[in-house]
């Protein structure tokens, strides 16, 4: 793992920093060899170098062919389960891509149980070819 730097002018003293470095040391420890609470949730930690090649294939074959079928797509989930996928669209996105025509358009809903947010989608949806993806981390999410 490459060694994190932090750069803090003079917004922090080093005293406040030397502080908590074996806090942090300890934390780091425990993220990485999976050992503290929680360590059920640590999938993501290795995601980038443990991403097997086909899977990603897998990824891509399936978003191409939601472009090609789908005007949008609905992501059901609520907390967690939509907010990784709402967060990453949003940081690869351009600012104002949802006010342009630039393909097919995601939406979500789960994460919104009121009767007028769903009617609104529904009728939405009614003109449109969609497709529905719904997001369960953990398997057991039942509000979707």
């Amino acid at each position: 793992m490459e060694k994190i730097q932090v750069f803090t002018g003079n917004a922090v003293c080093d005293c406040a920093l030397n502080a908590l470095k074996d806090e942090s040391a300890a934390a780091l420890a425990k993220l990485t060899d999976g050992s503290g609470l929680g360590n059920d949730f640590l999938g993501w930690v290795k995601l980038p170098s443990e991403t097997d090649a086909a899977l990603l294939d897998s990824i891509n074959a399936t978003a191409a062919r939601l472009r090609n079928l789908c005007d949008v797509v609905v992501a059901v989930g609520i907390g967690g389960s939509y907010l990784g996928a709402k967060a990453v669209i949003e940081a690869l996105s351009n600012s104002f891509a949802a006010y342009q025509d630039n393909g097919t358009k995601v939406l979500f809903a789960g994460q919104n149980i009121g009767e007028d947010y769903l009617a609104e989608l529904q009728e939405y949806l009614a003109d449109k070819k969609f497709g529905i993806i719904v997001i369960s981390k953990s398997g057991t999410t039942t509000e979707p």
